[in-house]
C-alpha cells in the first residue's frame, strides 16, 4: 500500500443516520403503497395517481442509485448502480401504463420496495467494497430483462412485456450482490475489534488479502523500535546490583535510545556534575559517587567485538563491568513470523541497521532472507522490483501506511499477521456471499421472466435475496 484509501463510513455516526433515515422512510413509503393498493376501503377518488406519485417520489429520493450509475457512465461501464437505477425508471414507466389503462398499479410496490433497498444497501456498502459486481452479470441482467420484454410482449401485449420487464429488473436486481461485500467486512471487523485491528478500509483490506509477499522493516515490526540491555556482566558477582544502579541512575540524564535503555536498570538517584563526552561516553556524580559509562577502551578496557553496543561502567575509579545494549525483539515476534509463513507467506527482513544487526534479529525471528544497510529508499526498490516479478508485495514499514489502512495501533508484527488472516477470510467470505447473490438473483429473474413473479413477490425475492446474502458472507472472524 502506498497511498491511504477513502473511508466507506460504515463507522462514523453521519452515515448511520443516513442509513436510519433511509429505512424508516423506505418502510413508511413501503407500507402506505401496499396498505393503499392492496386495501379496497382506501381507494379514494384518484387514488391510482397518488401511487404513481408516491413511485416518482421514490424513484427520486433513490440518489445512491443514481450517484452510483452517473459515476458508471462516465467511466462507460455498465454496474449495479445502472442497472439499479435503470430497474427504477422501467418499473415507475410500467406503473404509469397500469395506471394509464385503469387497472390496479401494483408496479408502484416494486418500485418503492426497491428504490428503497437498493439506497439502503449503497449507503451501507459506501464508496468501495471486498468484490466488485461482475460486469457481465449485469450485461446478462440487462440483456435478459430486453429479451424477456420482446418475448412478452409478443405472444401477449406490450403492457404485459413491460410489467414482466420490470419485474425481472426488480427481482434480480444487484441489491444482494452489492451486499455480500460490507456484510463480510462487519463480520471481520467484529472479529479482530479485541486485537486493535479495525479494518478501516475495504481496499487496502482487498490488497492484503491478495499478498504472497511481507517485507518486513526490522524496526517496529519484529522489535519494538527500540533498545534494551540484553546482558549486565559485573566483573564480581557482586558488583551487579551496583552497576544496574549507578549506570541507570546517570543515564536518566540523557536522552538517546542507548540512554532510555540502561535508565530502565534503575530509578533516578542524585546525579550531579553531568558531562557529556560526545561518542565515547558520560560522567557525573550518582548520590555523590564519580561514575563514568562509555566505550570500554576509554576507562581502560579491551575493545569487545560483537553484534551490539557494550558499553563500561566505572564507579570511584573501580570498573564493575560492561552493559550489553540492543535490539528490544518482541516477545511473540518469532510467532508472528511463523503465523504469516502459515498462511502461506514468503518473509523477508529488510532494515536501515547493520547487516550483522538485522541478521542477528532475523535469526532470533526465524527469517532467513535479511539484509542491513536497506533504507526506506531501497525497501521501496525491493518492493518494486517483486511487483515487477509478479510478486504481490505487502510492506510493513512505518514508511507505510499501512498501520492506517489496516487501523492498527503498530506494526507488531502477529498484530499484522492477524489483520492478513482477518483480511484473507473477508475477502473469501465476500467472494462467497457474492456466489450465493448472483444464484439468488438467477433463480429470481428466472421465476420473473416466467411470469411467476408479480411486482410484491418480486421485491420480496430481492430482499431475500439480500438477507440470504448477508447471511452467508457474514461468517464471523476468529481472531
Amino acid at each position: 500500500m502506498t497511498a491511504a484509501h477513502a473511508a466507506t463510513g460504515l463507522s462514523s455516526r453521519g452515515p448511520h443516520r443516513c442509513l436510519a433515515l433511509t429505512f424508516v422512510l423506505g418502510l413508511l413509503l413501503t407500507a402506505s403503497t401496499v396498505s393503499v393498493s392492496m386495501v379496497p376501503d382506501l381507494h379514494f377518488d384518484g387514488w391510482r395517481w397518488v401511487l404513481v406519485g408516491v413511485a416518482v417520489l421514490a424513484v427520486a429520493l433513490a440518489v445512491p442509485v443514481h450517484r452510483e450509475a452517473a459515476v458508471e457512465l462516465a467511466r462507460r461501464r455498465v454496474g449495479p448502480g445502472m442497472i439499479g437505477s435503470v430497474g427504477l425508471l422501467v418499473a415507475l414507466a410500467a406503473t404509469v401504463v397500469e395506471t394509464v389503462v385503469d387497472t390496479t398499479p401494483t408496479m408502484a410496490v416494486a418500485v418503492v420496495a426497491s428504490a428503497a433497498l437498493l439506497s439502503l444497501v449503497l449507503r451501507w456498502r459506501g464508496e468501495q467494497s471486498l468484490v466488485d459486481v461482475p460486469g457481465a452479470a449485469t450485461v446478462l441482467l440487462a440483456a435478459g430483462a430486453v429479451v424477456t420484454g420482446i418475448g412478452w410482449a409478443v405472444a401477449d401485449t406490450p403492457d404485459r412485456g413491460l410489467l414482466v420487464a420490470a419485474a425481472v429488473l426488480v427481482a434480480a436486481g444487484p441489491a444482494a450482490a452489492l451486499c455480500a461485500g460490507p456484510a463480510a467486512l462487519r463480520s471481520a471487523r467484529a472479529g479482530v475489534a479485541r486485537r486493535d485491528i479495525g479494518l478501516p478500509h475495504p481496499a487496502a483490506v482487498a490488497d492484503v488479502a491478495a499478498a504472497d509477499v511481507v517485507l518486513l522493516d526490522k524496526d517496529g515490526t519484529v522489535t519494538t523500535g527500540g533498545l534494551r540491555v540484553t546482558s549486565v556482566d559485573p566483573v564480581e558477582p557482586d558488583h551487579d546490583r551496583n552497576l544496574r544502579w549507578f549506570a541507570g541512575a546517570l543515564e536518566h540524564e540523557r536522552d538517546d535510545r542507548v540512554a532510555r535503555a540502561i535508565s530502565r536498570l534503575s530509578g533516578r538517584g542524585r546525579v550531579t556534575e553531568v558531562q557529556s563526552h560526545g561518542d565515547t561516553g558520560v560522567s557525573g556524580r550518582v548520590d555523590r559517587h564519580p561514575v563514568r559509562v562509555g566505550d570500554p577502551a576509554w576507562l581502560g578496557l579491551e575493545p569487545r567485538p560483537g553484534t551490539w553496543t557494550t558499553l563500561a561502567v566505572e564507579v570511584d575509579a573501580r570498573v564493575l563491568g560492561t552493559l550489553t545494549v540492543g535490539d528490544d525483539v518482541r516477545p511473540d515476534a518469532a510467532e508472528g513470523v511463523q503465523a504469516l509463513r502459515d498462511l502461506g507467506l514468503d518473509v523477508a527482513l529488510r532494515s536501515a541497521d547493520t547487516d550483522a544487526r538485522t541478521r542477528e534479529v532475523a535469526r532470533q525471528v526465524g527469517v532467513v532472507d535479511a539484509a542491513g544497510d536497506v533504507d526506506v529508499a531501497g525497501q521501496q526498490a525491493d518492493v518494486e522490483t517483486r511487483a515487477r516479478e509478479g510478486q504481490r508485495v505487502l510492506h510493513v514499514a512505518a514508511s507505510s501506511t499501512l498501520a492506517d489502512d489496516l487501523g492498527l495501533p503498530d506494526l507488531d508484527v502477529l498484530r499484522v499477521a492477524t489483520a492478513v488472516r482477518a483480511s484473507r477470510a473477508a475477502v473469501s467470505a465476500a467472494r462467497r456471499g457474492l456466489v450465493v447473490a448472483l444464484t439468488c438473483s438467477a433463480v429470481a429473474g428466472f421465476l420473473a421472466a416466467a411470469g411467476l413473479l408479480g411486482p410484491g413477490l418480486a421485491s420480496v425475492a430481492a430482499g431475500l435475496g439480500a438477507g440470504v446474502t448477508v447471511l452467508s458472507a457474514g461468517t464471523r472472524t476468529a481472531s
